[in-house]
Order: C-alpha cells, then sequence, then structure tokens
C-alpha cells in the first residue's frame, strides 16, 4: 500500500467508527429506557428497535444507490460539479457535527431517552421502531455522504480495501460501545468526544481544499495568486507524509492565495465552536 491507500483507509475507518458509534449509543439509550418498564417491554423494545435501525439502514443503502446512479449519469463538468458539492456538504456536516458535539458534551440521552421511556409505557412499540430507523438512518446517511465525498475524489481505491478499512472502523466503534455499557468512565465519553472532534475538523479541513481544487480547475474561481512560498524542501506535497498529510488536511507546499484564503476561512468558522457562549452575562 501507498500512501494514498493509507490515507484512504484511515479517513474511511475514522468516518465509521464515528458515524457507527454514535449511531449504538443511541440505540442503547433507547433499549436501556424502555426495558425499565419490564421484562416484557425489554423483549418487545428490542425487537421493534431493531427493527427500526434495519429499516434504518436500507434507507441509508438507498441513498448511496441513488447517489451512484446519479454519478454514472452525469459525466464530464457535471460529474466534477456533484463531487464538488458532496465534498463541500461533507465539510459542512463535519463542522456541524464537531458544533454539536461542543453544545452538548455529555451523553445526549435526557430528551431521546425520555421519549423513548414515553412510548414504551403507552406500549406505542412503532414509535420506538420509528426513533431507532431515524437516528440510524441520519447517521447512515451522513456517512454515505462523508464516504462519497472523500471517495469521488480520489482514482486509487478498490472496494475490498474500502470494505475492510469500513469493518475495522465498524468493530472499533463496536469496542469502545462495549467499554462504555461494560462501565467505562464520563471521562473516558470526553475524551472519545474530543477525539472525535480533533479527527472531524482534520478531515474537513481536507475536504475544503478539494472543494477549492475544484473550483479552480473548474475555472470557478481563478488562483489569485501565483504559489506564496515553496516548503517542499521541509514537507513535499507529492510524495510520502506529505501527501498523506496533504489530502488528510488540505497541507500544500506550494500555496496560491484562494487556497490559503479558503482553508483560513474554514478554520475561522471551526473556532466559533470553542468560543465562549454568547449568553453569558458581560462583566459590569
Amino acid at each position: 500500500m501507498n500512501e494514498g491507500d493509507y490515507l484512504q483507509s484511515f479517513e474511511i475507518a475514522t468516518v465509521v467508527w464515528r458515524e457507527s458509534l454514535e449511531a449504538l449509543l443511541i440505540v442503547g439509550i433507547l433499549l436501556a429506557w424502555s426495558a425499565r418498564e419490564g421484562p416484557a417491554a425489554r423483549l418487545r423494545g428490542t425487537r421493534w428497535i431493531a427493527a427500526g435501525a434495519l429499516v434504518g439502514i436500507g434507507c441509508s443503502a438507498g441513498l448511496a444507490l441513488v447517489m451512484i446512479s446519479a454519478a454514472d449519469f452525469l459525466s464530464g463538468d457535471g460529474e466534477d460539479l456533484l463531487q464538488l458539492f458532496l465534498a463541500a456538504l461533507a465539510a459542512v456536516l463535519m463542522l456541524r457535527m464537531v458544533f454539536w458535539m461542543r453544545a452538548i458534551e455529555r451523553r445526549p440521552s435526557g430528551k431521546l431517552g425520555g421519549r423513548a421511556a414515553i412510548h414504551a409505557r403507552a406500549g406505542n412499540w412503532f414509535g420506538l421502531a420509528v426513533l431507532s430507523a431515524l437516528a440510524v438512518a441520519r447517521e447512515g446517511a451522513e456517512t454515505v455522504v462523508f464516504l462519497y465525498g472523500l471517495l469521488s475524489t480520489s482514482t486509487g481505491w478498490h472496494a475490498g480495501m474500502v470494505a475492510a478499512s469500513g469493518a475495522f472502523g465498524f468493530l472499533l466503534a463496536g469496542v469502545c460501545f462495549w467499554s462504555f455499557k461494560a462501565g467505562a468512565s464520563v471521562a473516558s465519553m470526553k475524551a472519545i468526544s474530543r477525539a472525535s472532534q480533533v479527527l472531524l475538523l482534520i478531515l474537513g479541513s481536507g475536504l475544503t481544499m478539494i472543494v477549492v481544487d475544484k473550483v479552480i480547475s473548474l475555472g470557478i474561481l481563478p488562483p489569485m495568486t501565483s504559489p506564496l512560498w515553496d516548503t517542499a524542501w521541509l514537507l513535499d506535497d507529492s510524495h510520502g507524509f506529505g501527501a498523506f498529510f496533504a489530502g488528510l488536511a488540505g497541507y500544500r507546499s506550494r500555496p496560491e492565495l484562494l487556497p490559503l484564503v479558503g482553508l483560513g476561512f474554514y478554520w475561522l468558522v471551526a473556532s466559533l465552536a470553542y468560543a465562549p457562549p454568547f449568553d453569558r452575562e458581560i462583566p459590569a
């Protein structure tokens, strides 16, 4: 495997791990709260929640087929525009997820768990299935968009590598979920959350640079300047670790002005997730 293959495997495993872990945690919350109504409710709740999860997976698979069909239908600039749109959408979704994670910074079990308990108490098993289906479909849809945005801009991937990397990411998510169920501390959950945020921000940075490169190659905007500096002597983005880092985080050893503006804007927006809340009282 070359550096491009390692990059693709790392990105795929990271996305699948993050989205699978969130889906597993949500399903686990639904199961835990429905089980509070007794053994009979637990058994029925498990069946309905599992059925809802399968429906959610099916919806995600349907979305993947639609996107693949759309890509096959397009050609030339149309395909490039689709890749640009999907990469931009994936970067925005990663930023949105970081903002969401920063907003809660704790397990979001209260609201969702309360709704699960209400459905279980009322015997509304279909409502539990709907909650499960929506949660899994949401995570699955984001996974599809992320992976398609990553893979559509690369020609070096193959199905076996994608499957193996995805399976590893899912396995890692299962291990994390099991460790939490076995009694991992809240601090461990926060550490996973912070690590997820860092990885998402780095992946989003790389996708942002892909979008900028597409904008320039399609002639939508010019690069604005010739390369402003050359750090290839220190870390060349054309091979080795430099190429891996370039694909992962958007590093360029010979950047023009437009890529720098795009990357700077991305990190400026990302920094707002870590800014103090606006509703704090201003001292007199």
